[in-house]
Order: structure tokens, then sequence, then C-alpha cells
């Protein structure tokens, strides 16, 4: 067996987004902008099969339609098309969320030159915090202080920061105040109604106001844990309507914010029940006055049987888009059920291929990259000692490699460069003998060509 053989074509045919005149995709490289100090990431040594299997010919085509943009750059003096400028147009953040749960108490205990801080920024550009924004460690009396501090240092390295989960009524976890399950206990419904509502405004409201934290699970594992919503109401646990009272609070107290209902084995596992269940779920909550923006699948592998081809990942994926008008999002991806690292590598390339190709998806998660900050000890990316598992040169080969675009060439004689592009945020550089032009651009229509104009 290949152990390190990954069903994906060459990169003259498929490499993402095909790109136009003069344009190329940077090899995993490409990561060195995100922080420049770090060593580049390294050449990924993945082989490719020149046949490509049916299922990642068919996530290579979605992938072109969805996640690329054709686009021309326009250069213009004095009203007039300057020919034979220099154009360079380089990924700098992808649109989709490639992201990583990150350990606040973690994060203090290193300096600044740990490879915990320093990878969370050359591999993702967004973070949520793996505990800190559990009901009782938000309570504790440095909890906003700590966890601001770690805002801050992933805003300064241009990573977006979620928040999780707000309201996760697990009597099996340490997860909530002992006044919460005090008021559950005497069958306070009153006390325990306002006690949740008030977390939600206070939790979802300070961080979204004072911190910009705008991207929330808030109701998680509704399917396995729902005793505040048994005492509070007499409906079945997918149509509990304090449910929708949540997302109506949560709403009013951060009307921009982006709302997550979250549940395990739906992407994992043979449970159709379950899945029935999680569908009734979002669609009742779809059903009221401020509906979810995503619903989001945790994707835990933690025995061999939980893992599942591309056809039917994608075919689930379908369904729960066909809901309503929702984001699909991973939100916890890991693989501790698969014990081989050759085999855990390829799961997380087809499995985040695919993902990345269903178009109502808009992010994907890995909880956590290292074993030694990882739940189970077996974190996707890097071994306790930072080695690098293969896990890691499969993400990197697909983030940084297929879907990476670093576009070279000159304009034509109406001024234009034309090339086709990931979807992202870029930095643009024109050239010509006499001046130079630099600026941050956006390529975020896939539907459409992207125009950018540049005035020397």
């Amino acid at each position: 067996m290949d152990r390190r053989r990954f069903l994906a074509a060459s990169m003259a045919l498929f490499s993402g987004c095909a790109g136009g005149d003069g344009s190329n995709h940077a090899s995993s490289t490409a990561a060195d902008n995100v922080t420049p100090a770090f060593e580049p990431l390294p050449e990924s040594d993945w082989e490719r099969a020149d046949d490509p299997s049916e299922w990642e010919q068919a996530a290579e085509e979605r992938i072109e339609r969805h996640r690329c943009s054709d686009v021309t750059v326009t250069v213009i003096r004095d009203g007039e098309p300057v020919s034979n400028a220099d154009v360079r147009l380089r990924l700098h953040r992808h649109a989709y969320d490639f992201s990583t749960a990150y350990n606040v108490a973690r994060h203090w205990s290193s300096d600044p030159s740990d490879p915990y801080r320093r990878w969370v920024s050359r591999l993702f550009n967004e973070a949520v915090f793996e505990n800190a924004y559990k009901w009782r460690q938000w309570t504790r009396s440095d909890g906003h202080e700590r966890t601001h501090g770690v805002i801050v240092f992933l805003r300064a390295n241009d990573v977006a920061v979620a928040g999780a989960p707000v309201v996760w009524q697990n009597h099996e976890k340490d997860v909530l105040p002992d006044g919460v399950w005090d008021a559950y206990e005497a069958g306070d419904t009153e006390r325990l109604r306002r006690l949740i509502d008030d977390h939600i405004r206070s939790l979802i409201g300070h961080n979204a106001g004072d911190h910009g934290v705008s991207d929330w699970v808030l109701v998680n594992e509704q399917l396995g844990f729902h005793d505040f919503t048994d005492l509070l109401s007499d409906a079945p646990p997918t149509r509990s309507p304090p449910l929708r009272r949540w997302f109506a609070i949560a709403r009013d107290a951060a009307p921009d914010a982006t709302l997550a209902v979250n549940d395990y084995d739906i992407l994992t596992l043979d449970r159709p029940d379950h899945r029935d269940r999680y569908a009734d779920l979002v669609t009742y909550l779809l059903g009221g006055e401020a509906p979810p923006d995503e619903v989001a699948f945790q994707s835990h592998v933690t025995t061999p049987e939980g893992s599942i081809g591309p056809a039917e990942q994608y075919a689930r994926l379908d369904r729960f888009a066909g809901l309503g008008d929702v984001d699909l999002v991973v939100s916890e991806f890991d693989t501790p059920g698969i014990t081989d690292e050759d085999a855990a590598g390829d799961y997380l390339y087809r499995t985040l291929k695919t993902v990345y190709s269903h178009p109502a998806s808009a992010g994907f998660r890995v909880w956590g990259y290292w074993d030694e900050q990882h739940w189970a000890g077996d974190a996707p990316l890097f071994r306790s000692d930072w080695s690098k598992k293969p896990g890691y040169h499969a993400y990197t080969d697909l983030v940084f490699d297929q879907w990476f675009t670093d576009a070279q060439g000159t304009t034509d004689a109406a001024g234009e460069f034309t090339t086709t592009a990931d979807l992202g945020r870029y930095d643009l550089r024109v050239a010509t003998g006499s001046e130079t032009f630099s600026d941050v651009r956006a390529v975020t229509d896939p539907d459409g060509e992207t125009r950018l104009r540049v005035e020397l």
C-alpha cells in the first residue's frame, strides 16, 4: 500500500481554481505571507494520482464552480489603459473559514516563541476557544480578562475569533455553574429561565459589543442533553419553544451575529434516526423569528466505524442544505478512532475536500492541532514533539497549495490582466517602470467576474 497516495489529480488539471493568463498556484510556501518570521511551510510530499477517483473529480468540479472567481485587473493612468504593467495578485486570507480550537490556558502558559502560539496564525484564519466560553469558565473572576488578552493576540495575527458553546445542558461535564443546577434540581423554572436568558445576553452581548466576537454556537448537543428544555416545556427536545426563545434573545443582543446549532454523529457513524431528529430540530428552529444562520456538525471519529465515505458525506450535507437558507459548518473535526496516522490523514483529506466542495459549506474546524492540547491526545496535525503528521501534509496541501492563488503577469493593450482566483482577500501589486501601486482587494463572487480597477 502506498501510504501517501492521495487520490488528487495532477496540478496541471485539478488544482482548485484554474489560473488564466500568467497565473499560477503557489506551492505550500505560499503561506509565508501569514507570519513571515516563521519558517515557510514545506513542500507537500503527498503523491497525487494521475487518474483521480470519481469522487475527487466531482469535488474538483464543484470547487471550480463555487470557490473561484474570474478576475480582471484593469490598470488606468489619466483615463487611458496601461499596457505591459506587471501585476501580482496573491491570496492573503481565504474567504472560507479554516478554523481550529484554541486553548486560553495553554496560551497563557506558553511564551511568544512557543509553537502553540505561532502555528495558529500560520495555518488558520479563525479560532474558537476550547473552554473559555463555557458557562462555568466564563463566570470565573479572571475569565474575561484572560480571554480578552487572547482575542487581542489572535486579532493582531489576522485570526478571527468564534465563540462556543453558549447553551450546553450537559450534566456529564463540569460546564455549568452550581447555581444553574440548583435551580434545575429545585424545579424553579422561573429562575432557571432567567439565568439562561441573562447568560445569553451577557456572553454574546458583551463579546460582540466589546470584542467583535460575532460567530457563536448557541445551542450545543440538544439531541443528547436537554434537561433544561424538558423542565421548561412539555414539548419534545427537537421542538421545544425555549430554543426559539434563546435564538431570539441572542439575535436581540447581537443583531449582526452568526448563530449556529451544533450536534454530533451527523457526518459520522450510521445513525439515521439521530440524523432525522437533527433535521427535525433544524427545521423547527428555522421556523422561528430568529432562525439560525449555520447548521454545525461535530465530526469526531472516535471509532473505526465512525468514518464514512465522500459520497455519503456529501449526501448528508445536501440533506441539511435543503432544509433552508443556512450555511453548513464542520465544527469539531478529529480522528482519534483511526489509529493509523496515514489512514487518518487520508480521511482528513477526503473529508475536507468533500466539505469544501459543497456550495453551502462555510467553514471547517479541526478540534485542536497538537497532541499535547487535545481532549483525546490525538490531534489531526502535530504529534507531541511538534513533528508533522500525515494530516498536516494533507491539510496544507489543500489549503496552501491546491486552494491558493498567486497569479502574476502583465496587462494587455486594453490595460487588463485576467486570471481565475480562489475566493478571499488579496494583496494586489501593480508596477510599471515609474511607479508601484499596492492595495488589498476582495475576490468574493463565484457567480460573476470580479473587476479590480487600478488608477495610477
